[in-house]
């Protein structure tokens, strides 16, 4: 059997509640146009608890051994309202059930909930980032039957797993050192990428923090055919389209200097298709596009832009120096050796690509719509992380569902960031219909 063990995405959302104010969690969203039942929710519970879902870290028995994900049992229950929800309470509704405790060592490890809505079903699956990615979940969600990594492992086969482990990390670290050193000296640029993250370990007092802020969120869909047409029509792709209006989104809405680029964040999976137990199998790889306050509707530079970045990229950006020297470095460098990720871009863009098709058939029955978000929980800190908006684009069947979510101080309420996502789509030819008219709340 195979032991999964912590990567260093994994240990980075595990410390961000620490080090950034905030922890991530992955939210799923399926709308359907009939009632889900009790008790088909509740067998989807009990096999999502059997899943890649219901894990928790523990470290090894040796110092340089990786900590290794375990079986656990999930000790939060399914959650059935029976208050009818509106256009109103439904953005409410799918706030609290990602404000709902699930911090690093709770027994609570994830959270599926549902509420009737128009004549069918609302249903949230919560997930926090540090236990599984979005396709993680996706691919949990499809799979039937037991995971082969849901069964506790013997101590004794723990004992050596680690001695192995420990022993491979240090020859890892050793011959992948070397040939990395190598390749440093004949790279000015990475050489001064891995100076300046060395010289900010040198202690300095900690910048006052605001109170975090909760991101207000919209969610749309529209039709596949419409979004690949426009895409298109302006030299791009589908995806090109949807990293464009991600950076529109912040050159329209947030303040900035006009000679200011905008980094959109790219995350790059790197699942296997199959038998692939990590927890977080991607990296966010950072496209530098242009800025300026007017937005964008040529397609043709960022498409090229993303080709060559995704070309370059490599199974260990995620690191500025190789993996398994990362792992066996103190805590206060390697936290300063990781490469930047999503929270230290402007705006991330998350495409999901198809969804497989037992997703949209969860609990029984096929979802007219399936979303899906990320979210800060709290809230983001402004002063301790530069992200001020997160785009996910998931395609079900015949149809596109874009979810936005922005800190409230840009892009305001539920109702004007709504507001803003129509106008931005309208720009492009795009007709996207809101799942639900939130109401504005009073200041």
């Amino acid at each position: 059997m195979t032991t999964w063990h912590l990567n260093p995405t994994d240990e980075m959302l595990h410390a961000a509640e620490e080090t950034l104010g905030s922890s991530r969690v992955v939210q799923v969203l399926w709308k359907f146009p009939q009632p889900v039942s009790h008790s088909a929710l509740e067998a989807e519970w009990h096999r999502l608890n059997q899943s890649r879902l219901s894990r928790h870290a523990v470290p090894g028995r040796l110092p340089v051994a990786r900590r290794r994900w375990v079986r656990a049992t999930n000790e939060e229950p399914l959650h059935t309202d029976h208050q009818m929800l509106t256009g109103a309470t439904a953005p409410r509704w799918i706030d609290e059930q990602v404000r709902a405790p699930m911090s690093v060592g709770s027994t609570a490890l994830w959270r599926l909930a549902s509420a009737p809505y128009g004549d069918g079903s609302l249903v949230s699956l919560t997930v926090p980032h540090f236990r599984c990615d979005g396709m993680g979940i996706f691919h949990a969600l499809a799979t039937r039957g037991i995971a082969p990594y849901a069964h506790p492992t013997p101590a004794h086969e723990d004992a050596a797993g680690d001695l192995g482990e420990a022993l491979g990390q240090v020859i890892r670290a050793c011959t992948g050192t070397a040939r990395w050193g190598l390749n440093l000296l004949a790279g000015p640029g990475k050489r001064a990428q891995l100076g300046a993250a060395l010289g900010n370990t040198a202690a300095r007092p900690a910048a006052a923090a605001s109170a975090p802020r909760f991101f207000s969120s919209a969610l749309f869909d529209v039709p596949a055919a419409d979004w690949e047409r426009q895409a298109r029509a302006h030299g791009g792709t589908a995806n090109s389209l949807f990293i464009e209006i991600a950076a529109n989104l912040i050159r329209r809405n947030v303040p900035r200097d006009q000679q200011a680029t905008v980094d959109v964040g790219i995350p790059l999976s790197m699942r296997a298709p199959e038998g692939d137990g990590r927890a977080n199998a991607l990296v966010v790889l950072p496209l530098t596009v242009p800025g300026g306050s007017r937005p964008h509707l040529d397609l043709r530079h960022t498409r090229t832009a993303t080709r060559e970045l995704l070309r370059t990229a490599g199974e260990h950006s995620g690191t500025l120096v190789p993996e398994p020297l990362w792992h066996l470095l103190p805590a206060r460098w390697a936290n300063r050796l990781k490469a930047p990720g999503a929270q230290q871009t402007d705006v991330v863009a998350s495409n999901f690509g198809m969804a497989p098709e037992p997703v949209a058939c969860f609990g029984g029955g096929l979802a007219e719509s399936v979303g899906l978000r990320t979210m800060n929980v709290p809230g983001l800190v402004p002063e301790k992380a530069r992200l001020r908006a997160s785009l996910c684009l998931l395609r079900v069947g015949e149809r596109m569902t874009v979810t936005v979510t922005g800190i409230p101080d840009h892009f305001g309420d539920a109702a004007d960031l709504g507001s803003r996502v129509t106008e931005e789509l309208a720009a492009w030819g795009l007709a996207g219909r809101q799942w639900w008219t939130p109401i504005s709340q009073p200041a």
